[in-house]
């Protein structure tokens, strides 16, 4: 019995460790690219209201996060975003092919979703930045990219990887 319970452990944590490795080699391979000029390009956010990158992630880590209101994992990962936000963290949000402002605007209120978000009814700046998988979420800390990942996220996984950046 207790070679049993040692053997499914000893497997467990193989397959923990193999997850984790492949997660980390898929984000490497996903990794979006910072454009040129991102901190010297103003976006603006569905009120119109006009703000620069570069003031994300300088007093502590923040995130830059692609979604679309169409895409199945987002709607598991935008409430752990919302959280986040409601937690202090800097979140800007890229809509991304999710129709107007307005209709952007709605899925948000009717989600209950409060975090900033810019519209990007035509991937521009997914292209840019060369996402190609929603979502996408990218965690700046003094202004430079300190990690990317894509795909499904928990709001405890999000918060490992912010304070990983705090403090490494």
């Amino acid at each position: 019995m207790k070679l049993n319970i040692r053997k499914l452990a000893k497997n467990a944590l193989a397959l923990f460790l193999t997850v984790i490795v492949m997660s980390v080699i898929v984000d490497w391979l996903r990794k979006p690219q910072v454009p040129n000029h991102a901190d010297t390009t103003a976006l603006y956010d569905l009120h119109n209201q006009p703000f620069f990158l570069a003031q994300l992630g300088y007093d502590r880590p923040a995130i830059l996060y692609f979604w679309g209101s169409w895409c199945g994992y987002c709607r598991y990962t935008s409430p752990a975003i919302d959280s986040l936000a409601a937690d202090g963290v800097a979140v800007v949000s890229i809509a991304l092919r999710s129709g107007d402002r307005q209709t952007v605007q709605a899925y948000l209120d009717e989600h209950g979703y409060r975090f900033t978000t810019v519209n990007d009814p035509d991937g521009e700046i997914a292209k840019q930045w060369q996402v190609s998988v929603t979502p996408t979420i990218i965690i700046f800390d003094q202004g430079k990219m300190a990690f990317s990942t894509s795909g499904l996220s928990t709001y405890w996984g999000l918060k490992v990887r912010l304070w990983l950046a705090e403090w490494f």
